[in-house]
């Protein structure tokens, strides 16, 4: 663990991701080369406000569609786009900035390939996010997206061949037992894959290893981010003083008086000043 200061830990996976770090850059690559021409990001660029406003006063303008764009530059966010968005975008004559994170793109290609095998999409994951929309599109619209083991047992597969991949910011736990229910079923063809992404997995182990050893844990991120929402749920069940923040001025006294040990972990869009000034309000006593 990172110490902030005695009584303060910070879990070892945190701040960016390598794919936030990747889409924030090439946003910015894209505003520092077309200064002449306005810069769009098709939805938030990453889950995060802050660093949303930081952008937005960079120059890069959040839109929710297409529609209201004549002219410019469109960021796909790092969340990825259904493929009719990319059709859409070039067809109209907008400039495209591809900033889609590495691991949501394979996972996107393991869809389409499953699409084009025959095999009926199986979407772990939230039916809203823009991911899962991505990926739903990835598979021709036809996709079934669940949330949970649950609502996998009360949903029936219009299909003997299915493919089942995961939105990659799930738990491996709640996917494991998606797996477990796929495999009592007798489909003629089942396809698995493991499309969580990596930085995920270990975000959420060093999270979990530190929620089990402190008084109270603060969990830092977006509330539209699904992997700060997913922290939260693993280190609520093992901690029970968990609580989620965006900055430093949501924190309350009640939280952290009184208390030895304070774990802070953060989600994969948060940026390291946040977490920063975070742990210094706990260290002054909020």
């Amino acid at each position: 663990m990172r110490p902030v200061k005695a009584g303060v830990e910070v879990a070892e996976c945190s701040g960016f991701c390598f794919g936030v770090k990747r889409a924030i850059r090439i946003a910015k690559e894209a505003l520092e080369g077309n200064k002449d021409k306005n810069v769009y990001s098709l939805g938030p660029i990453i889950h995060n406000n802050q660093v949303v406003e930081e952008l937005r006063r960079e120059g890069l303008k959040p839109v929710e569609g297409l529609d209201k764009v004549k002219k410019g530059i469109i960021v796909i966010s790092s969340h990825g786009a259904d493929p009719e968005i990319f059709e859409k975008i070039r067809a109209s004559g907008l400039g495209l900035v591809n900033a889609t994170c590495p691991f949501v793109m394979s996972a996107q290609k393991i869809v389409k390939a499953l699409k084009d095998d025959g095999y009926l999409v199986v979407i772990l994951g939230d039916k809203k996010h823009p991911e899962v929309k991505a990926l739903v599109g990835c598979a021709g619209g036809k996709a079934v997206v669940i949330k949970d083991e649950e609502e996998l047992r009360k949903t029936r597969l219009p299909s003997d061949k299915i493919g089942l991949v995961s939105q990659t910011t799930q738990t491996l736990e709640n996917y494991f037992k998606v797996i477990s229910v796929v495999l009592e079923s007798e489909f003629l063809g089942i396809r698995i894959f493991n499309t969580i992404c990596s930085d995920t997995e270990r975000r959420q182990r060093s999270a979990a290893r530190l929620a089990k050893e402190v008084d109270s844990m603060i969990i830092v991120g977006g509330r539209m981010s699904a992997n700060t929402k997913r922290l939260f749920e693993i280190c609520s069940g093992l901690c029970k003083e968990t609580y989620h923040i965006e900055t430093a001025g949501e924190l309350k006294k009640a939280w952290v008086k009184k208390k030895s040990r304070i774990g802070i972990a953060s989600g994969a869009s948060t940026p390291d000043w946040i977490i920063e000034n975070v742990g210094n309000s706990i260290k002054r006593g909020i």
